[in-house]
């Protein structure tokens, strides 16, 4: 009987787990290129959340590259702010000793006493030089 409820449980956390997240397919153009050009890395999202509202989306193409703080570095990580209003996003870069590319994850709080919510996850290549 134990044995079974815990696997009731596991599967519940596993059926959770997929309800909060969406395919990287559903990341738009717009979360990528902001990442892009905070970053000046290309983005390749692997994980789009359900946090995501088209409200971020709109409100993120709005504002310019130029408008995000400069690159604040913690350790292993380097992270960029944004302020429009009472929301804020943040975006982490992080590098992993067993990964050769380091993952951007952009965060948004939607209070400043809030907790952040991941709008989407991915590694950052660096860019591709064009053939003259």
């Amino acid at each position: 009987m134990k044995q079974l409820q815990l696997m009731i449980a596991i599967l519940l956390m596993g059926a959770s787990a997929v309800a909060q997240t969406k395919p990287a397919a559903t990341t738009p153009p717009t979360v990528v290129s902001v990442v892009e050009g905070v970053t000046g890395k290309d983005f390749q999202p692997d994980t789009s959340y359900a946090a995501l509202t088209q409200e971020d989306a709109t409100l993120l193409a709005k504002e310019p590259v130029a408008n995000w703080s400069l690159a604040q570095e913690s350790g292993q990580m380097m992270y960029y702010n944004l302020v429009i209003g009472t929301r804020s996003y943040q975006l982490l870069v992080t590098r992993s000793p067993k990964s050769s590319l380091p993952t951007a994850t952009l965060l948004r709080y939607t209070t400043p006493k809030s907790k952040p919510e991941t709008i989407a996850r991915g590694s950052l290549k660096p860019k591709e030089d064009k053939g003259k």
